[in-house]
């Protein structure tokens, strides 16, 4: 069997049910949305960062090409 996180299936339905106790079921879908909303800024953030980085790597790596081909 495969554990997500090396969490049993029985610890899963006991996280849940807490959750479900602290912040009841109307709350819960509200929460998950949060979640992926910040997990998707998270994810757009990076691949802005990393798009940044290859860009000016390219940059400066065309930028000492030129220089040689000038000298």
């Amino acid at each position: 069997m495969i554990n997500f996180l090396f969490i049993s299936i029985e610890e899963s339905f006991f996280i849940i049910f807490i959750a479900i106790i602290i912040f009841g079921p109307k709350k819960i879908p509200y929460i998950a949305r949060n979640m992926g909303d910040g997990i998707r800024y998270l994810r757009n953030a990076k691949h802005k960062i990393q798009n940044e980085i290859r860009k000016s790597s390219i940059d400066y790596f065309y930028e000492k090409k030129q220089k040689s081909i000038k000298k």
